[in-house]
């Protein structure tokens, strides 16, 4: 009888992680970014690769990130990020456990941060 009960218990406690997403607050904090050198030189500048990620299983909506100054050597693919002033946004939707990433080439590290966004969870 009692290891029925445990078993039962242990049912539920994994049922509880999986409903919630294994830890994920399903809040927008739960997107991070992060930012590193590729390793690749393109004209003689370093390429730099701004990766964002979402490990859960709501979906990152209305992303807005600090990019004051951004510039790049190479061009950006706007149908994927806009740029307006010192604010990119993503156009699509940060969809559940995917990344976003994009390169750019420039001298420096750009002080490239998350500004604001939605979560949607279903």
């Amino acid at each position: 009888m009692a290891t029925n009960a445990c078993k039962f218990l242990c049912l539920i406690l994994l049922f509880a992680f999986v409903s919630q997403g294994f830890g994920c607050s399903r809040s927008f904090s739960d997107i991070s970014l992060k930012q590193s050198k590729t390793g690749k030189m393109i004209k003689n500048t370093t390429e730099w690769e701004v990766k964002l990620m979402n490990p859960c299983s709501c979906t990152g909506t209305d992303i807005v990130l600090s990019c004051v100054g951004f510039k790049s050597l190479t061009p950006i693919d706007h149908s994927q990020i806009s740029i307006s002033g010192d604010e990119c946004s993503l156009i699509n939707n940060l969809y559940g456990e995917t990344d976003f990433v994009f390169k750019y080439v420039w001298a420096k590290e750009f002080d490239i941060k998350i500004m604001s966004g939605d979560i949607a969870c279903s």
